[in-house]
C-alpha cells in the first residue's frame, strides 16, 4: 500500500505562534481539508480544540516541521476573512492579556441567554478561545490568560 494513501489531506495556513516564552514563531500550520460537522476545511478553532496534544509547525525558512505541544501555545494568530459565527449570538469587544502579550478584538458569544456573559463564555470546556481582530483570528489558550476584560 502506498503511504500517501494513508495521509490526511491538509491545507497549509500561514500562522504566528506565541509559545510559552512569548517569542513569536512564524510559519505554517496544517488543517484537514474536510471538517466533520460542516462543509469545507476544518476551522482553526475546531482543529486546535481537538484532543490531540501535538501538531506539526513549519517555521519560515525551515525545510522540516517542528512538533509543537499545544499546552505551550499561548496565542496562535492566523489571517482569514472567514467569520463563520459573526451573525450568531452577541458580540463583545474584549482585551486579553497573557503575561506581556495583549490582544484586543471581538468575541462572539452564541450561548443560551441565561449563560451569555463573558464569564460564561470564557468558562466553556474548550481549552482555546477565539478573539477576532479584523481579518486576524487570535486563538488563545485559556490557561495562559492573566486578564480578560470587556472594552468599550
Amino acid at each position: 500500500m502506498d503511504q500517501d494513501q494513508l495521509r490526511v489531506p491538509t491545507i497549509a495556513l500561514p500562522a504566528t505562534v506565541r509559545y510559552f516564552d512569548e517569542r513569536p514563531l512564524t510559519g505554517r500550520i496544517f488543517l484537514p481539508v474536510c471538517a466533520q460537522h460542516h462543509d469545507g476545511p476544518m476551522r482553526v478553532d475546531e482543529w486546535i480544540n481537538q484532543s490531540s496534544v501535538f501538531f506539526p509547525f513549519v517555521q519560515d525558512g525551515a525545510e522540516r516541521a517542528t512538533i509543537l505541544n499545544k499546552r505551550y501555545v499561548v496565542i496562535l494568530t492566523i489571517e482569514t476573512a472567514d467569520d463563520h459565527d459573526a451573525d450568531t449570538g452577541t458580540t463583545q469587544r474584549v482585551s486579553v492579556e497573557c503575561g506581556n502579550v495583549r490582544v484586543e478584538g471581538l468575541v462572539h458569544i452564541d450561548m443560551p441567554e441565561h449563560q451569555s456573559r463573558l464569564l460564561d463564555w470564557a468558562n466553556r470546556a474548550e481549552p482555546f478561545l477565539v478573539v477576532n481582530d479584523n481579518d486576524r483570528r487570535h486563538i488563545i489558550q485559556k490557561t495562559r490568560i492573566t486578564f480578560l476584560r470587556e472594552v468599550d
